[in-house]
């Protein structure tokens, strides 16, 4: 009697576990048809979305306030690939690789949403092009030592930020400046800048956001049963303070990726992997 009682005070835990998970993504809905968008990126006003496909060579922009509309700005081999607002959200910042060049060779550039004009980006580094007013932090990892660096700018003095050896690869800066998120095999590490703090292990993933007041990350966690195609993915947030972690999703039929947070914070951007979707949702999440 007693393992039953067990049993079953385990079993409305873990309900009610999920339905409180549950409840921080609602009213989710597909604002695209079926096709091969991916990576939704909001504007810095909240009004719009920059998108790319599944192959990464096109940029386009969906328009919130004007019936979802989308635009193609931009085609290209690998340019949707990290692309992002510029601060002021006039511009779309890119890389692009030389012609006849290699991917290791790729360029930041810029082009302006109205009069299409190009230029290049100097104190933009490939491996981070989220932007901000003022002087550009850059966070990168260095080719030759595969360490995580940070500078101010194109010719600040290189700050390196992982001692450990590893792999490391995709940093993300936070809001704030103050955190970087980073990979290194399957695993996600989020290191303090300012050098007061340790570096956090936040679990297993791909990051593609923070909230926008630095207090957590926006990951995904695919899986698949052949090890070729994925078969599902969900998304998940994790606090920087107490590292938990909490799923976001629940879905049979949707693979959840690459999620956004909007400017204000009550939106969330995902793509369905599956169906070429993109979905918005009110993101709940309390502070």
């Amino acid at each position: 009697m007693k393992t039953i009682k067990q049993l079953s005070c385990i079993l409305l835990c873990l309900i009610l576990n999920y339905s409180v998970q549950s409840q921080v993504i609602s009213n989710s809905i597909p604002i695209t048809s079926e096709g091969e968008f991916s990576s939704p990126v909001w504007s810095p006003q909240g009004d719009k979305l920059l998108i790319t496909n599944h192959h990464n060579n096109e940029l386009l922009i969906l328009d919130l306030k004007n019936q979802n509309q989308i635009q193609s700005i931009k085609n290209g081999d690998g340019i949707g690939y990290l692309a992002n607002w510029s601060a002021d959200g006039t511009k779309i910042i890119f890389r692009e690789k030389p012609s006849n060049g290699y991917f290791a060779d790729v360029k930041v550039k810029s082009i302006d949403i109205l009069s299409r004009n190009e230029k290049f980006e100097q104190n933009i580094h490939p491996d981070n092009t989220k932007t901000k007013p003022g002087k550009q932090l850059q966070v990168y990892i260095n080719l030759e030592t595969a360490k995580l660096e940070v500078k101010e700018e194109s010719k600040g003095k290189p700050q390196i930020i992982t001692p450990e050896d590893g792999q490391f690869y995709h940093p993300l800066l936070s809001p704030n400046g103050k955190m970087v998120a980073v990979h290194e095999g399957a695993s996600i590490y989020i290191y303090d800048l300012t050098g007061n703090e340790k570096r956090k292990y936040a679990g297993n993933g791909l990051v593609t956001a923070w909230l926008p007041d630095s207090s957590a990350i926006i990951t995904f966690e695919d899986k698949s049963s052949d090890g070729h195609t994925i078969t599902s993915s969900e998304l998940f947030l994790t606090t920087v303070k107490s590292i938990k972690r909490t799923q976001l999703t629940f879905s049979d039929d949707i693979i959840e990726m690459y999620a956004d947070i909007s400017p204000n914070g009550k939106k969330i951007a995902y793509s369905d992997e599956k169906s070429g979707r993109i979905f918005i949702a009110d993101f709940n999440i309390k502070r």
